[in-house]
């Protein structure tokens, strides 16, 4: 069976593969940050923040005046039906 040696730049890209992820954990934890929320920060996995800064509470509204809204609404639908209806029946006839 022969034996494959590896070259001095697979050595180094092996290396790489396994010392970054850990000099850097040790960096994040130095500087007192949390390395998984800045890798998922970078990935965009951190959607609750996402929507935390999305998410604006709905502003205080008068019942009342939506109540008004809403029936001016009802009324006005009613009234387009009516003519939707009338326009029907002069064309079907």
């Amino acid at each position: 069976m022969p034996r494959t040696k590896l070259t001095v730049f697979s050595r180094f890209l092996l290396f790489m593969l396994i010392a970054l992820p850990i000099i850097y954990v040790a960096a994040s934890l130095y500087n007192g940050e949390d390395p998984v929320n800045n890798v998922r920060g970078w990935l965009g996995m951190n959607n609750r923040e996402l929507l935390e800064e999305r998410y604006e509470a709905p502003a205080a509204t008068d019942a009342p005046a939506d109540m008004e809204a809403i029936q001016q609404l009802r009324s006005e639908n009613e009234q387009l039906r009516e003519a939707l209806a009338r326009c029907q029946n002069t064309t079907g006839s």
